[in-house]
């Protein structure tokens, strides 16, 4: 048996590694994956491992973009500190969870699940059939934040709907997060960068660092950047260079790519 682990936490990571091959010494751990842009490059080079254990928060955002990118033809037990409320989707689907911090018993009970469920399924579908996909989907439907089609802003005392077809780009600054309209206007709003990229559509928004989500709409340019990272240039001008880490490079370049 094959298992995949994408966690961006080291110690975590190494933590559940460990308990795993204690759990059963049988099991091959290909991988501790930190990142989406890695994690997609595995599956795409690699195929699907029988299991993958994952953190919904990686690095470079939420691993259900992994699973957007790449067919997974495997269950997925998350890893993760996530409202309890929202978990009941992953039992309910037949998919477990492991609330964080998680012990030796968690992750045997989440094993012997995978192996219950793994019986039950190959038992009742056809062979040919990925058992896993549709459960997995599923869950990503549920867990997935509805996306917005617009935001209220507040302008002299009075709130207006902006519509998410205008907005350029959403920056932050002294804790403080800017909503900036393609025609040059600035609102700022109760969110916080990390809520608004479960917000909005990722294939119309890029998350280009901690400071700044970009329209896919509003770049106008790119080029190469001091260590091997790049400098974005977006209309209407921004309050600071949009810079992206040598790390999102190449998930950036290959979101441009997929529009």
């Amino acid at each position: 048996m094959t298992v995949l682990i994408l966690e961006d936490e080291a110690i975590t990571a190494e933590e559940l590694h460990h308990y795993v091959r204690d759990i059963d010494p049988t099991i091959e751990v290909l991988a501790l994956l930190e990142t989406i842009e890695d994690a997609v490059h595995y599956l795409t080079t690699h195929g699907s491992p029988d299991l993958i254990f994952s953190d919904i928060q990686l690095a470079d955002g939420l691993s259900f973009e992994v699973f957007g990118q790449v067919p997974v033809r495997c269950p997925v037990i998350f890893c993760t500190a996530f409202d309890e409320y929202a978990m009941q989707a992953f039992t309910a689907n037949g998919i477990d969870y492991i609330l964080k911090p998680f012990d030796r018993k968690a992750i045997a009970a989440s094993l012997n699940k995978f192996h219950a469920l793994q019986t039950h399924f190959q038992g009742n579908m056809p062979a040919s059939q990925p058992t896993f996909n549709e459960p997995l989907q599923r869950l990503i439907d549920q867990l997935w934040p509805a996306r917005r089609s617009s935001f209220l802003v507040n302008y002299k005392g009075k709130y207006y709907p902006v519509p998410v077809s205008e907005i350029a780009f959403f920056y932050s600054e002294n804790e403080i997060v800017w909503l900036h309209k393609l025609t040059g206007e600035k609102y700022a709003l109760n969110h916080t960068l990390d809520q608004l990229e479960t917000l909005l559509d990722p294939t119309l928004f890029y998350r280009a660092n901690r400071q700044f989500i970009i329209r896919f709409e509003a770049i106008r340019e790119f080029e190469p950047y001091f260590n091997r990272k790049l400098a974005v240039r977006l209309q209407p001008v921004t309050p600071e260079p949009v810079i992206i880490s040598k790390a999102k490079a190449g998930d950036f370049t290959r979101w441009l790519e997929q529009r």
